[in-house]
């Protein structure tokens, strides 16, 4: 196998959201990339753009040195990267890659999955959106075997601007997770605040001048409080996530004792999003609960 500039053939599973915008962003530096989606629709674009499509995930993993999936739930990992393999040895010798949300719990057990065929495993999700894997600026938190990764940078940063190692597996997932968990309780702070004050006669665009301007002024804030002021809220990380986020957060609060009231908080008012039908919109939604919510 060769590190050398873009020779690695590289493996892409789950070509969603997020998966989709990364894997074109990898063909478009120049690496041969094969993908699979269990919709095979939403990889014909990309198979325009020259990417290969694998009927199956045997046919992926044997054609692939470097394989990367963007999967949402254990359930569907372990049905794709394992049920479906007739012979789980064909992953010897292979680099394999997470780059999505899961327990750090789970993560180390894929590294001690992995490891009885000999593949190497490293951690890597990322953070930020849509928006940011569409422009190849994602943060990319790293764990596992550091010379490994420091090879695959290359890689790395056709999707992302800022490759952060973090130690062993899995030290990147906890990290990812608790950054989440801040982004989740800010949605639901900025949304409490218009809410708060929208009852109070207050005019929009005068709130976000004053707190765009201010010390709390964040990026995600002002890449959100147009959804406010128009009240449409198109996706760019979904309650449906915010709620596997806050699953996992929760699950792994109760492993590693950790004490966190507002989050279980914040997951009920989520939780109450979903019940309402809002978990296909943004998770900037969540103002909808407060909105329906009458003291």
């Amino acid at each position: 196998m060769s590190f050398m500039g873009n020779e690695m053939k590289i493996g892409f599973i789950g070509i969603g959201v997020m998966g989709k915008p990364m894997a074109a962003n990898i063909l478009k530096s120049g690496f041969e990339l094969m993908c699979f989606n269990r919709t095979k629709e939403k990889i014909l674009d990309l198979k325009e753009k020259g990417a290969l499509v694998a009927n199956s995930i045997e046919e992926l993993v044997e054609w692939a040195d470097t394989i990367l999936f963007m999967l949402t739930t254990p359930e569907i990992i372990d049905s794709i990267l394992f049920k479906n393999i007739n012979d789980p040895n064909i992953y010897k010798g292979k680099i394999i890659i997470n780059m999505g949300t899961i327990s750090p719990s789970f993560s180390t057990k894929l590294k001690e999955e992995f490891s009885k065929y000999n593949a190497r495993y490293i951690d890597a999700p990322v953070s930020g959106s849509k928006k940011p894997a569409e422009e190849g600026k994602l943060i990319i938190l790293t764990s596992g075997d550091r010379t490994l990764i420091d090879n695959l940078n290359p890689l790395f940063l056709t999707m992302g601007n800022k490759i952060t190692y973090c130690g062993e597996i899995p030290k990147a997932s906890m990290i990812k997770l608790s950054v989440n968990l801040l982004i989740l309780h800010m949605m639901e702070g900025f949304s409490e605040m218009i809410n708060f004050a929208k009852k109070g006669d207050i005019d929009l665009n005068s709130l976000f001048e004053i707190v765009l301007s201010s010390q709390v002024s964040n990026d995600l804030y002002r890449m959100k409080y147009k959804n406010y002021l128009l009240g449409e809220f198109p996706v760019q990380g979904s309650v449906k996530n915010g709620i596997k986020d806050l699953t996992l957060i929760t699950q792994t609060a109760k492993e590693t004792g950790a004490f966190i009231p507002l989050t279980n908080l914040n997951y009920e008012m989520y939780l109450q999003a979903m019940g309402l039908g809002y978990e296909d919109e943004d998770f900037s939604a969540i103002i909808k609960v407060l909105e329906n919510n009458k003291r």
